[in-house]
């Protein structure tokens, strides 16, 4: 049975090879992460990493992960994720510019995290776009349904309660939440 489960793995995977190639090829880098986000959890990592996400050792994503604005050339180069991350379900991950999270963190179910804010008239005749990375340090929790703004810095070892809305720095060890999260306690160790 190892054997049979082992081949039809393969062909699935072969499956998923050629769908994103034709994807790419046809709709660009938006085709690629249509692809990701339906494709069975054993392959993402592969398939993040074949398209220029750097990935860790031990990590675990989870089905559903959208990936807004991604490169046209390398699609997932701004993705960085350490060592033994985990990610829920429907995480969404904005790829304007870089979003780096570090060794040990987890994310639950339908988390955002952006990296740009436009803002722009009514005749879009005045467009402005506010752009910059995030950090989530070491050790991080980050519970479901919380949104993340553009140039946060998670400390390590910090945890953000669930529905919370990140838009300042958090430093480390310290537990925040609401909207938007203000800190609630330090973490001691």
């Amino acid at each position: 049975m190892n054997i049979l489960k082992k081949i039809i793995l393969k062909i699935i995977y072969i499956h998923w090879c050629i769908k994103t190639t034709f994807y790419f090829a046809l709709f660009g880098s938006h085709g690629v992460s249509n692809c990701i986000e339906i494709m069975p959890y054993p392959f993402i990592i592969k398939f993040l990493r074949k398209y220029g996400a750097s990935i860790g050792e031990s990590c675990n994503i989870e089905r559903g992960l959208i990936l807004h604005r991604p490169d046209p050339s390398k699609p997932f180069k701004n993705l960085k994720l350490g060592n033994n991350i985990y990610i829920g379900h429907k995480l969404l991950i904005d790829l304007t510019d870089e979003v780096h999270i570090k060794d040990y963190s987890a994310f639950g179910a339908n988390i955002q995290i952006w990296t740009h804010t436009g803002d722009w008239t009514f005749d879009r005749t005045d467009e402005n776009e506010k752009i910059e990375p995030v950090t989530i340090g070491k050790a991080v929790i980050v519970y479901s349904g919380v949104i993340i703004g553009q140039n946060v810095h998670i400390g390590d070892y910090a945890r953000v309660g669930a529905g919370s809305v990140v838009t300042k720095n958090i430093p480390e060890k310290t537990f925040v939440a609401g909207i938007p999260a203000k800190e609630i306690n330090k973490r001691k160790f």
